[in-house]
């Protein structure tokens, strides 16, 4: 029997720092601390509004300190990301900015940007590497816990759930789901399937088709994927089975779209924990610690917002 979705929720995560939620202010930009420096940024692909947003975020804040920006779109390919990285140390950029496309592959690219005293931040993803050899700092966010909170509310008996990843090359996709997973109660949640949905709404559309025809629909309670859009194209094949979203199959994601706070509130997807795209301000701060010889932590943790019908604000979204 379907678990009825809790009314309220007993906890909504606090305002969020830095990274997640509109775009933060970031230190002042009226000294020019960046002036005469060039920031290069070494981007996974232009595919998504998020990632253009991301783009666009980091730009507009290294322009307003006065900086000069470069940016390399790698199209998806992690050859290309390479390059793109080389490319970059070989145009003497004074910063490089790296959205790993995956956890491996870009260690030597980026050794090599550290050795010739280029500072790496990576935003948003990890790599298998070392602080100080391969990146100066890694700014990153943590969701999946999030996520495995707000199902716990509205499902207090549990349930069986279904994963869409986006890919197990990518650290953001698996510490998302590694996350939301770990942080489920084994003896009240079964994970009855997990398929890849490789980013896109497409993909998981079709693999969710598959899941529900092997599954069946009834034996479903919930549905988590690592995006916001996966969620949009779960939702399209819930609806194709003649199921309900957010009545007969609870759907969580996480990035914090437009798309997902406007389903959030007509009740369709449970909740969307924010991963927001504005790096800019997180960015620009980090330049200018690193500028003004304060020491820099090797990773850097962003707080997240979990939105929920009773918390969303559907312009809030991007």
């Amino acid at each position: 029997m379907k678990k009825l979705v809790a009314l309220a929720m007993a906890l909504v995560m606090a305002v969020s720092l830095a990274a997640c939620g509109s775009e933060p202010a970031g230190p002042s930009t009226g000294d020019g601390i960046l002036a005469g420096k060039t920031v290069g940024f070494a981007q996974t692909d232009s595919m998504s509004a998020w990632r253009t947003t991301e783009t666009d975020s980091i730009k507009a804040a290294v322009e307003e300190a006065g900086g000069n920006f470069i940016v390399k779109d790698a199209g998806g390919d992690i050859a290309t990301q390479e390059s793109d990285i080389r490319d970059l140390v070989a145009a003497g950029v004074d910063y490089l900015v790296v959205a790993p496309l995956e956890d491996n592959g870009l260690q030597g690219a980026l050794e090599e940007a550290m050795s010739n005293d280029i500072p790496v931040i990576l935003v948003d993803r990890a790599i298998k590497g070392e602080a100080g050899t391969h990146f100066t700092t890694a700014i990153m966010s943590w969701e999946g816990e999030q996520c495995a909170k707000a199902l716990a509310e509205a499902l207090p008996e549990g349930g069986n759930v279904v994963v869409i990843n986006g890919g197990y090359d990518s650290s953001t996709s698996t510490d998302r789901q590694d996350g939301f997973v770990n942080a489920l109660d084994s003896k009240k949640f079964t994970v009855v399937a997990e398929q890849d949905g490789e980013w896109l709404m497409d993909k998981a559309q079709s693999v969710m088709e598959n899941i529900l025809q092997a599954q069946g629909g009834e034996n479903i309670d919930a549905v988590f994927c690592v995006t916001d859009d996966m969620v949009q194209g779960v939702m399209k094949a819930i609806d194709a089975a003649g199921f309900v979203p957010g009545k007969d199959i609870l759907t969580i994601g996480i990035d914090g779209t437009r798309a997902a706070f406007e389903d959030i509130e007509s009740g369709r997807q449970l909740a969307s924990c924010t991963c927001s795209p504005y790096f800019g301000g997180i960015v620009l701060e980090t330049i200018s610690q690193i500028i003004n010889g304060e020491e820099i932590p090797a990773h850097i943790t962003n707080n997240d917002t979990l939105y929920t019908k009773d918390n969303v604000q559907v312009d809030l979204g991007f």
